[in-house]
């Protein structure tokens, strides 16, 4: 399946050659909770939590390396328990911070804050991105539109996927606004993170889910029961019971939907990840044949009200592009 290679290849080497090995490579440098700082304070339980958050902020983001080097797209995996316990113990380290820290560490305080909101955003966007479900999924979803078969069941399944994957991208969205506020220089002298590692890990995941928003929103819209599919399939009612003129809307109605996907797709095709140009490429055959088809349905429709016999040839052609709408996944 064209998406599990991408979650082995993108999914893995797109993230952790960003975020994830980037992070990773800095964190044999990094101070762990056992290390000090140079900072001066009379107690030193405060500046001892500082430096235990920052440790378990890195192993945090350490544990999304777990996903590196696997070449069997089967076995990709992530479980964010880890990483999330690493996280609330890190939270939990700069609450002690806050508290027995004096004003002018503040600003110390919120940079380790910010970098958790950061890694806890990008753990959640790792979770959707690397769901195995997904795959599935649009395996269904092809093969209803492949067979043209339970559409409706296909168009519940995109539906659901897609209000994931779209809050997903807005959870992308906040991480993206948190990195830029981000002192890069004070998270690097807390952690030891360089926040161009950070920004360029978030920006390879984010790419992710963005073309995954696109390509589950033009399948959404595809078959779509009201101006997608469902007004494909409600013209050729109209038209085998010979309202022709509705018929001919509902066809107008459904052009210009695949037509819509059909642009959508094309131009995000070029700034998708390579691991998922399969997947573009086929929902890209099926809404060229299906924009094909109701345009040629349409036709069929206005010729067949003015009684030309050419309305006949249509149809033919309109059937033929819908069969190959079954083709696209060979």
């Amino acid at each position: 399946m064209n998406r599990r290679q991408y979650l082995a290849r993108t999914g893995t080497a797109g993230v952790s050659a960003g975020l994830i090995a980037s992070l990773a490579g800095c964190l044999d440098g990094l101070p762990d909770s056992s290390e000090g700082s140079d900072v001066e304070v009379s107690d030193r339980t405060g500046q001892r939590a500082l430096d235990r958050a920052a440790g378990s902020l890195n192993t945090a983001a350490q544990s999304l390396e777990e996903l590196e080097g696997l070449e069997d797209p089967e076995t990709v995996e992530f479980d964010p328990a880890e990483p999330r316990e690493h996280l609330e113990t890190a939270r939990d380290h700069l609450e002690t911070a806050e508290t027995e820290l004096g004003d002018d560490r503040a600003a110390d305080i919120e940079t380790l804050g910010s970098y958790a909101s950061a890694l806890d955003g990008l753990i959640s966007v790792t979770v959707s991105v690397t769901d195995d479900t997904l795959a599935d999924d649009i395996d269904a979803v092809n093969a209803a539109l492949e067979e043209q078969g339970d559409l409706e069941r296909a168009n519940e399944i995109v539906d659901t996927r897609y209000e994931n994957l779209s809050s997903a991208r807005q959870r992308y969205d906040q991480v993206d606004a948190t990195v830029a506020d981000i002192d890069g220089d004070r998270l690097t002298e807390l952690s030891g993170v360089k926040l161009a590692d950070l920004e360029d890990g978030a920006t390879a995941l984010g790419d992710a889910v963005t073309a995954l928003e696109m390509l589950t929103e033009a399948y959404d819209r595809t078959l779509d029961a009201d101006e997608g599919y469902g007004a494909l399939e409600r013209g050729r009612t109209e038209s085998e019971n010979g309202d022709y003129e509705a018929a001919q809307a509902e066809f107008e109605t459904a052009e210009a939907t695949f037509s819509t996907s059909l642009d959508q797709l094309e131009d995000g095709r070029s700034d998708a990840p390579e691991g998922l140009a399969d997947d573009f490429d086929t929902a890209i055959c099926q809404n060229r044949h299906l924009t094909d088809a109701a345009t040629a349905f349409g036709d069929g429709a206005a010729a067949a009200a003015d009684g030309d016999p050419a309305a006949r040839t249509y149809q033919s052609e309109g059937e033929a592009e819908l069969d190959a709408v079954g083709n696209c996944t060979d």
